[in-house]
């Protein structure tokens, strides 16, 4: 694998070990507060940004690995979204 394909595999699991932390469920929910809504789009403008550098290195490899996680960080979205309109909700 060239060193473009570990790099998508080290960002990714990154990616994923941070999101498992109790600092960042904090930092997220302090997001939520002061953003509302916009935070929902926060992963699916990342996963563009990531799909638009990728595409400008012809990185196949990281092309076809983010494509399942683009519909992920879609679903997530939604998910958030209603999240935080039941946070907004309960206050």
């Amino acid at each position: 694998m060239s060193y473009l394909g570990w790099l998508d595999v080290i960002l990714i699991a990154l990616g994923l070990g941070i999101s498992v932390t109790p600092a960042y469920k904090n930092y997220r929910y302090q997001l939520w507060q002061k953003f509302g809504y916009w935070n929902a789009l926060v992963l699916p403008i990342l996963m563009l940004i990531a799909n638009i550098v990728l595409l400008l290195l012809k990185n196949i490899i990281g092309i076809v690995i983010f494509i399942p996680l683009d519909i992920i960080a879609v679903i997530s979205a939604i998910f958030t979204y209603f999240k935080i309109r039941k946070f907004r909700n309960n206050k």
